[in-house]
């Protein structure tokens, strides 16, 4: 069924929109800032191994980053999600995101020339857009059931 919004009903839907998209770009940070400073904090101060501490401080940093967009970035749709389900498309979407970026880094380098510390900026930017798309529309959005059953209340 389509629904129509009011224009008042409309408004508040983009504003939503629009403010998760700008906390999902301060949330974005978590990802690349907590893993570059685990890992410099592994490295330098316990001496951790390279892979090790590389491992370590992206899973970390991916925890906290899942945990941000789920309480604060869509919090709105927080109740009419499974938290299992979640976390399934967290790990897959991130997964082909980190497999894109990688890509089109590795890309700019070898066909144009760009060093990766440049793509990987390029890459980033690149990924803005379908990291907010598949995050609010598939890895936090509501459930077909439970958006069912809030209907019929």
């Amino acid at each position: 069924m389509v629904t129509l919004y009011t224009s008042p009903q409309r408004r508040q839907v983009l504003l939503q929109g629009f403010l998760e998209f700008i906390k999902l770009q301060i949330a974005g940070n978590i990802p690349f800032w907590g893993t570059y400073f685990l890992f410099a904090l592994l490295d330098k101060v316990f001496y951790a191994q390279t892979m090790p501490a590389l491992f370590v401080s992206t899973i970390a940093a991916y925890t906290l980053f899942f945990i941000v967009s789920d309480w604060w970035v869509f919090s709105k749709s927080r109740g009419q999600r499974k938290k299992t389900t979640n976390i399934w498309r967290f790990i897959v979407f991130m997964s082909i995101t980190a497999l894109l970026t990688f890509n089109i880094t590795i890309q700019l380098d070898e066909i144009l020339g760009i060093s990766p510390y440049i793509g990987q900026f390029i890459s980033a930017g690149i990924s803005i857009s379908w990291t907010f798309v598949g995050l609010k529309f598939w890895v936090f959005a509501p459930t077909k059931e439970r958006q069912k059953a809030k209907r019929k209340k």
